[in-house]
């Protein structure tokens, strides 16, 4: 084989790896944006429906039937949606929603105006937590 052989045979080589090296790079990098995506999307479902689950019982007396079908609705949801965060995210983050749903379960199970009153404000502090706990799992200020 001549010089001319051996530079043809050293670019075909040059632009099969080159063609494997971005086709790894571009995979990984499609695949972190998917999962970024995806846990941004369940964090703000979660949210959502624990702020929907407090504007619910805001709407009614605590054991209102009318209610209960809402808040039960909202709560579901919250339980959905923390699965996936439990697939997607730390277990700080996890903790911190799990936190929440147990306090969004007060706020449904509140027997007077009060103890929902006093369950909703934690569940707003909680809220925050998961907010907070977010962001750093998602590296973001």
């Amino acid at each position: 084989m001549d010089a001319s052989g051996y530079a043809a045979w050293a670019a075909a080589v040059t632009s099969a790896a080159t063609l494997v090296v971005t086709t790894l790079v571009s995979g990984r990098r499609e695949q972190h944006r998917w999962a970024r995506d995806a846990l941004t999307d369940a964090f703000v479902a979660f949210l959502s429906a624990s702020w929907q689950h407090s504007d619910v019982a805001r709407s009614g007396p605590p054991g209102d039937p009318a209610v209960a079908v809402g808040l039960a609705r909202e709560y579901a949801e919250m339980r959905s949606h923390l699965t996936r965060l439990r697939l997607l995210t730390s277990a700080d983050v996890v903790a911190a929603g799990e936190r929440l749903l147990r306090l969004q379960r007060e706020v449904q199970d509140a027997a007077t105006p009060g103890d929902q009153h006093a369950a909703l404000e934690a569940a707003s502090t909680a809220r925050m937590t998961v907010v907070a706990a977010a962001k750093k799992a998602m590296g973001l200020p």
